[in-house]
């Protein structure tokens, strides 16, 4: 099973697509190289690093067709050039996962949800408006949105997750911090199935993000 580990930061971790930074230089680099649905597609790196009190992630992502369209809160960002964190916050966690999702613009998705909610059409709660501004997404696209253009090549976000954020959302003491041990997985979306990318594998025949059975490990240094 895939484990990747979240490394300890001391001092300001810049939300930038740098990832030659002294704070991102520390990071483990992940790369979502797993295609279940197709033989390859556009190359995408992931870094995570905690402060003790915060999750930050940084993406970069190759993509000669940059595009976003949403731009509500908990829109449907995977249609857009777009990455992806699920996570169960601990490794007794529950059934709950965390779904976060944004575009290539900073628009993005937080989801508190059950598997098989959309089935059930219950056991989905997303981040209301005021929470969700305590969360800082930095990307590379100006937005509110974006065409595609012909020198189009690729993007980066990076994004700040407040632990006080997560345990509001679920209701449960989240820790971001030395020690923690979440399942998650990171995906690339936005693009055609065949293309779309995870860091651990999905044995399924179709895509299905919302799989939290195959999650990997996410062990906080």
């Amino acid at each position: 099973m895939a484990t990747y580990e979240v490394r300890h930061a001391e001092g300001p971790i810049p939300l930038s697509g740098d990832a030659a930074d002294d704070a991102w230089l520390r990071a483990n680099a992940a790369h979502l190289d797993q295609f279940s649905w197709g033989e390859s597609g556009p190359d995408t790196a992931v870094r995570a690093l905690h402060d003790g009190e915060a999750l930050y992630l940084q993406f970069l992502a190759d993509d000669d067709r940059i595009h976003a369209d949403v731009t509500e809160l908990n829109g449907p960002t995977f249609e857009d050039s777009s990455v992806e964190f699920f996570a169960t916050p601990g490794p007794a966690g529950g059934t709950r996962y965390l779904n976060f999702e944004a575009n290539c613009c900073g628009t993005f998705k937080l989801g508190w949800q059950e598997p098989r909610w959309r089935e059930r059409g219950v056991g989905r709660d997303l981040v209301p408006p005021g929470l969700a501004d305590e969360i800082t997404v930095e990307t590379s696209e100006p937005g509110p949105t974006r065409d595609p253009r012909p020198d189009d090549d690729g993007w980066w976000l990076a994004a700040r997750i407040p632990e006080s954020t997560l345990r509001s959302l679920t209701g449960r003491e989240v820790t971001v911090g030395s020690g923690a041990v979440w399942r998650g997985n990171f995906y690339r979306s936005g693009v055609p199935d065949e293309r779309k990318a995870t860091w651990s594998p999905l044995p399924l025949s179709t895509p299905e993000y919302h799989s939290p059975e195959f999650f990997g490990w996410v062990e906080f240094e």
